[in-house]
């Protein structure tokens, strides 16, 4: 699945079952899109939704656990307080350049989790070729 996709499938399957789940309403836990969005790039990047599903039922148990303990009647799990539920983020988006400078050029990566970009610094010298035999440099 595409991010969209993965963001579709989050908010009308997964975030329900999991308040189902949970025994909680949807007026005492809701996540906002920018924070399934950060969850989706940020810790769930792989091709399906089963990671992304244990994210939120991770969330969801988290709420109902402060719920029951009184710390909180409802929380809105907005990009701020993420990270003190699911933890550090385990993919980053940090860029190397905004605009690439003059002798860097930008490759195209692909792992098993996505894509990449690769940044190639690019460095011209002149080296005067070794011959160990006449015939082996040769112009036609």
């Amino acid at each position: 699945y595409v991010a969209e996709e993965k963001l579709a499938i989050a908010q009308q399957y997964l975030v329900p079952t999991a308040q189902k789940n949970c025994g909680l309403s949807q007026e005492q836990m809701e996540l906002t899109p920018e924070s399934l969005h950060t969850l989706i790039k940020s810790y769930c990047r792989e091709s399906g939704v089963r990671n992304l599903q244990k994210h939120i039922e991770k969330i969801a148990r988290k709420v109902a656990y402060k719920i029951v303990k009184q710390e909180a009647d409802k929380m809105v799990i907005n990009d701020s307080n993420l990270s003190e539920l699911v933890g550090k983020p385990t993919f980053k988006h940090d860029r190397m350049y905004d605009i690439t400078p003059p002798g860097v050029v930008m490759g195209l990566a692909w792992t098993a989790m996505d894509q990449t970009d690769l940044r190639q610094r690019i460095i011209y010298a002149r080296f005067a070729p070794k011959l160990e035999h006449p015939k082996m440099l040769t112009l036609q």
